[in-house]
């Protein structure tokens, strides 16, 4: 039977359960900091001072902010160029067949490579309506739709404003005036926004312009080296082989041309890859630097902590000693 406890008793009792809670909210707490590594209280780990976490946090978050949009812009731009590269494969057989074609000058030769350029017009214009993520890649702001129209469009159009030319001259007079800026190439073809995309801020004053659309004239000039092929097939200046071998050199010639201006697109936009991954690696060091110096505010040491919580612990088994002898407690009844 437990034994009958007087005033003095029950107030020593009293005292000594309150020590018991105190000491295992301690053991708690410390239980959990062994565990996690991290002080459990952030007040008591930068004593008070929270400017210095605070800023490290805000810049973390910032950092993560500028990863997801690099990452986006990465793979961005990795789908710009897979559709420059695309298009440049076309155009560089196309130039070849076309120029071989024309120095040749024979009607089945010229028709035949007319065609098979114009076929590849629709693959072209396929690539210039590229997505990633939903968002429409060369249509500049107008992300929500495509870029171009198909080649019937194209061919429609370019077809119609040709129609009076009765030589060379008149003809590559049209086709230049279709494809420049203001032309039927703008109104009926191009779908996109005349304003390109605006820069994705990659880190710290660091953007990446990702500002490239298929009304790009390098790549207008492409477009307009294949449609001139294309009118050829149609059968443009049926009947004077020699006007139409020439059209097919200024196809080719303007393909080459073409190629030119996509070597510089893919170079620029190179560049800007090598931006974005410079600017990856700047901020890996700086969110590795910041985080070292978070962990070091408030992380514990595993020492010191383990030496108080065999303090605490011994506390412990002090008080159930004490409280025992008072009250004849078992421990499994105590705990």
């Amino acid at each position: 039977m437990l034994r009958q406890l007087g005033f003095g008793d029950l107030a020593r009792l009293h005292s000594m359960n309150r020590s018991n809670h105190d000491a295992k909210s301690e053991l708690t707490r410390l239980t959990q900091e062994m565990a996690s590594g991290r002080k459990s209280s952030i007040a008591e780990a930068v004593k008070g001072d929270f400017a210095p976490i605070t800023s490290i946090e805000m810049s973390l978050a910032r950092n993560s902010a500028f990863r997801t949009a690099s990452t986006e812009a990465a793979s961005f731009a990795s789908v710009m160029q897979h559709a420059y590269q695309t298009i440049s494969a076309f155009g560089a057989e196309s130039a070849s067949n076309l120029l071989n074609a024309s120095q040749a000058a024979q009607p089945e030769l010229i028709g035949t490579a007319a065609k098979d350029t114009a076929a590849r017009l629709q693959p072209v214009l396929a690539a210039l309506n590229t997505e990633f993520g939903g968002r429409s890649v060369f249509a500049g702001e107008a992300v929500s739709g495509p870029a171009v129209a198909d080649a019937a469009t194209l061919m429609a159009g370019l077809t119609a404003a040709t129609a009076v030319a009765t030589d060379v001259a008149s003809l590559m007079a049209a086709v230049d005036a279709w494809f420049d800026t203001g032309g039927g190439f703008e109104s009926t073809v191009y779908l996109g926004s005349t304003t390109p995309l605006d820069p994705v801020d990659i880190g710290q004053e660091v953007s990446a312009d990702l500002g490239f659309t298929a009304f790009d004239p390098e790549l207008r000039a492409t477009l307009k080296g294949i449609a001139l092929a294309g009118l050829v097939g149609e059968g443009a200046l049926a009947g004077d082989d020699a006007a139409r071998a020439e059209l097919l050199r200024n196809a080719g010639e303007i393909l080459i041309e073409g190629e030119s201006g996509l070597t510089r697109l893919q170079a620029r936009l190179g560049t800007v890859e090598a931006l974005i991954e410079e600017a990856d690696t700047a901020r890996a060091a700086e969110t590795s630097a910041l985080t070292v110096t978070r962990s070091g505010l408030l992380e514990v040491d595993p020492y010191e902590t383990a030496s108080r919580l065999q303090q605490v612990q011994l506390q412990l088994e002090t008080i159930y000693a004490v409280t025992a002898r008072m009250q004849s407690l078992s421990l499994v009844n105590y705990l």
